[in-house]
């Protein structure tokens, strides 16, 4: 076998990560790499200006900033050795502009890519010669949990009663009963799964849209993607948990929201591209939905404190929190090192999220 070359970022390459690596591969040798802003001075700027500034008098110039503000610079902190004889390993981080994933992929082609995400959508059209794996299922019952969460919230009108608390404020508010209450799944892969199967336990009727028919027990009603609009107005909680692809850009429009219910509630714990922001904002400004929580937007960077949806009070922002938690960094690695010792002895990999295989390493999946 070749000998191994693993190109971490920085932040990966603890005493903890090296160590395991060491164990699983001896002999392979390590190259780390650092990520950062090329102009950040501008991105100081456009955040103080996303501060102060009212939305309105902002919105015209991020398209003058915010070109410049999301720059960025790779460097090597330990260059990759450049040999015919290394099989390249590469742990590909979140966050990375395209134009750096691009060049990070010239510098140090791979034989396999391991996303630290979920998510790949930004690095399949990178790995065109490579296997790519994804962290798919690490997050996914963390992920059930957080959107169950936001249901009883929605439900029993906790952000209400928190604000009255601050406030010093007592008044009974009515609340809404989960169990007998239609959950719509849009896209039930391993996080939809995990939701529907919550859903279930606790009463509610479950509905989804997925590629095939295959219907789980925990799953009262399949329905094809083209039947989204079906599910949209019987659904009284829809959840959003595709990936983001061509097809499920701005699959949430004004359209989309004018089916919902007046009483319905939507959440989105995927990709803020999914959702129409404009038509989002409209629908919840004018009450045309009961509410919504969003835990990313069309930025992914933090929300600034001048955006427009924080003064919607039908809206719960959860900041990109919905997988996160204390041990979620070390659950992908996990994965990582498993996979690891796995393309060692030549065995197939876990989550594979191309067709693409590697010296008969691998199998083809889907996302």
């Amino acid at each position: 076998m070749k000998t191994l070359q693993i190109a971490l970022e920085k932040q990966y390459a603890v005493e903890k990560n090296l160590t395991r690596i060491a164990q699983i591969a001896p002999q392979a040798k390590i190259a780390t790499f650092r990520i950062e802003e090329r102009y950040p001075l501008i991105r100081k700027l456009r955040g103080m200006l996303r501060r102060i500034l009212p939305y309105s008098a902002y919105q015209p110039l991020e398209k003058y900033l915010d070109p410049f503000a999301e720059l960025q610079t790779l460097s090597w902190t330990n260059p990759p050795i450049r040999s015919s004889e290394m099989s390249n390993i590469l742990l590909f981080p979140p966050g990375l502009a395209g134009s750096i994933g691009e060049q990070l992929l010239k510098e140090y082609p791979p034989q396999w890519i391991h996303s630290v995400t979920t998510g790949v959508d930004r690095i399949l059209p990178l790995a065109k010669n490579a296997i790519l794996t994804s962290s798919k299922g690490v997050h996914s019952k963390r992920i059930a949990e957080f959107t169950l969460g936001l249901i009883f919230a929605m439900a029993k009108n906790i952000v209400q009663h928190t604000l009255q608390t601050c406030n010093k404020f007592w008044k009974s508010l009515p609340s809404r009963q989960i169990s007998g209450a239609k959950l719509g799944i849009v896209g039930l892969g391993s996080i939809g799964s995990e939701i529907a199967r919550l859903g279930k336990t606790v009463g509610m009727e479950v509905w989804a849209t997925r590629q095939n028919s295959e219907k789980p027990d925990f799953v009262d009603k399949i329905l094809a993607p083209e039947e989204l609009p079906l599910l949209l107005k019987e659904s009284d909680y829809i959840v959003l948990s595709v990936p983001l692809t061509p097809k499920t850009r701005h699959l949430i429009g004004a359209k989309e929201l004018s089916l919902m219910k007046p009483s319905a509630c939507l959440i989105n714990i995927c990709r803020g591209a999914v959702i129409d922001e404009d038509a989002l904002y409209d629908a919840l400004k004018h009450s045309k939905i009961h509410g919504a929580c969003i835990d990313v937007f069309l930025d992914e960077k933090p929300l600034p404190r001048n955006s427009r949806f924080y003064q919607l009070p039908n809206l719960l922002i959860t900041g990109f929190s919905a997988y996160f938690s204390s041990d979620s960094v070390e659950q992908v690695m996990n994965l990582f090192f498993e996979n690891l010792r796995r393309f060692c002895n030549n065995e197939e990999l876990l989550s594979v999220s191309t067709p693409i295989s590697v010296s008969g390493r691998g199998r083809g999946g889907v996302l």
